[in-house]
């Protein structure tokens, strides 16, 4: 009797072979030829001796795929190159390894980590020198500047999918292969003015040695003005526009927009000369202290302070005289010694250091002080206790 069509057939690890192989067809650029990971070799020569933010990048390989394809070398090409790495290529050829990566050594720790099961690659086969190549390779590889990455991320976060819903600043940084805290920062760059977006990019092309400048903190150096991504988020962009003009035009000090940036948008104006700290809210004045009484004729300001030992004196006890009672000449009284008190008690109590004071003028501000103590992981932590 003939076998019916389907029998002894696992249909269900059919499906899932066959989802699999979509899925990793999704995950890899179409027209570039593919390898699996465990056949590529990593150079021993990469001039990239540690490899970080791995487990950031292989999460956003699981759900993006690969967008770059690495550049790889063939085993033979390599060992002429690097004639004294040639016994460790071939043994690694015995093995089954197909080629060596010359770019994307970090790519390719992430999709092992992240159990692709094919990467994209980029043979060369003729190539100059490869420690040059690679030296080109970084130099040229220029990536967007923070402005620029802003305003990627905030159109990145206003896109819907076909549900309609929205990321995440937390979603998108694990798709992006970065921090909440790095989103966070760069979409808030967009609240600044031209000026101190400028000040953002000059910093920046500072940073790339592409822009000669002397400082490191918020000003101008020889007229061109820098600021960092960290202060520029977490101060000026906290600032109205009339305030960050201030600032530009030199009305307001980097001190004054601390303080300033601090309070409600309608409640932010240029600090007056009568104000002598960040915070009014603190005085400066002097602790009330309460005054002692005066002593009476016969006492001595022992009973109120403990008399130091004179030199060589092991006995704490001593004696002092009393003057004279009913007319019977001098007495001795034993005076007991005092127990120690802690500094800053022995006159008054009110001497005490003082403590620290919060001084919070609305939920907005504790809520934005909170949020750049914490981490970000802690401030969702926060939100679900006040939500629960």
């Amino acid at each position: 009797m003939p076998q019916k069509p389907g029998l002894k057939r696992d249909l269900a690890a059919e499906r899932a072979a066959r989802k699999a192989a979509s899925q990793q067809a999704r995950l890899v650029p179409q027209g570039l030829p593919t390898v699996r990971p465990e056949q590529l070799m990593p150079s021993p020569e990469n001039g990239r001796k540690k490899l970080l933010k791995i487990d950031e990048l292989a999460d956003s390989l699981k759900s993006d795929g690969m967008n770059t394809a690495m550049t790889v070398i063939p085993p033979e090409v390599y060992a002429d190159f690097y004639p004294q790495h040639k016994e460790a290529v071939d043994a690694q050829v015995a093995e089954g390894i197909l080629f060596v990566v010359h770019h994307g050594h970090r790519r390719l720790a992430a999709a092992l980590a992240a159990g692709l099961t094919e990467v994209p690659i980029l043979v060369r086969r003729e190539v100059p020198s490869l420690r040059i190549a690679a030296i080109q390779e970084n130099l040229q590889r220029m990536g967007l500047n923070p402005v620029e990455e802003a305003i990627e991320f905030q159109e990145a976060l206003d896109e819907k999918d076909d549900n309609g819903k929205q990321l995440s600043q937390r979603e998108l940084a694990k798709r992006a292969g970065c921090s909440q805290t790095y989103v966070s920062h760069r979409v808030a760059l967009l609240r600044l003015i031209p000026e101190l977006r400028q000040a953002v990019v000059n910093h920046w092309l500072k940073e790339q040695q592409l822009l000669d400048a002397d400082s490191d903190t918020a000003g101008e150096s020889d007229g061109i003005m820098v600021l960092p991504v960290r202060e520029a988020a977490t101060v000026y962009a906290r600032l109205t526009p009339a305030m960050q003009e201030a600032f530009v035009r030199g009305e307001l000090t980097a001190v004054g927009a601390q303080s300033v940036s601090k309070l409600p948008a309608e409640q932010q104006a240029l600090p007056t000369a009568d104000d002598d700290s960040d915070c009014g809210a603190i005085s400066d004045s002097q602790e009330t202290r309460t005054a002692l009484p005066e002593p009476r004729g016969g006492e001595s300001d022992i009973k109120n302070t403990p008399a130091p030992l004179p030199p060589g004196n092991a006995n704490p006890a001593s004696t002092q005289s009393a003057g004279t009672g009913n007319g019977s000449g001098p007495q001795k009284q034993s005076v007991e010694p005092r127990p120690a008190t802690p500094s800053g008690n022995t006159v008054v109590a009110a001497a005490e250091e003082p403590r620290g004071v919060i001084v919070v003028r609305s939920v907005e501000e504790l809520a934005l002080s909170i949020i750049d103590l914490l981490e970000p992981d802690e401030v969702e932590a926060l939100r679900g206790h006040l939500s629960a």
